[in-house]
């Protein structure tokens, strides 16, 4: 077989070029209206490199709730975490009933027994 003879893995013979790992790197963090998210990128591709940002939401109590992925910048991952908890607080929010109240009487222009 004629791999066998290529040598040992260790040792690069120029006959396979050897590449680094994908890794995953983290961004740092930031707060809105009391939650917090951290970025993480991680690099694909061999010959064509892209970097892929996700974003981790983390409620108030520490509870990381929700894990998107897949942006292309930093700034989008960013924008889809406000969206995201912008979107679950007003589920969250008491919806007052749509009813007709009425309206608010005049003021009286005589004098007031």
């Amino acid at each position: 077989m004629w791999y066998a003879q290529s040598g040992p893995r260790s040792k690069d013979t120029g006959k396979f070029h050897t590449r680094k790992p994908g890794g995953t790197e983290k961004h740092g963090g930031e707060k809105y209206r009391d939650w917090s998210y951290e970025f993480v990128s991680n690099q694909t591709g061999t010959s064509v490199k892209r970097i892929n940002y996700h974003v981790t939401i983390i409620d108030p109590f520490g509870n990381r709730v929700e894990y998107l992925r897949g942006f292309s910048s930093i700034e989008n991952a960013r924008i889809a975490a406000h969206e995201w908890i912008d979107e679950l607080l007003s589920k969250m929010m008491p919806t007052l009933p749509k009813t007709n109240l009425g309206t608010i009487p005049s003021v009286p222009n005589g004098p007031v027994a």
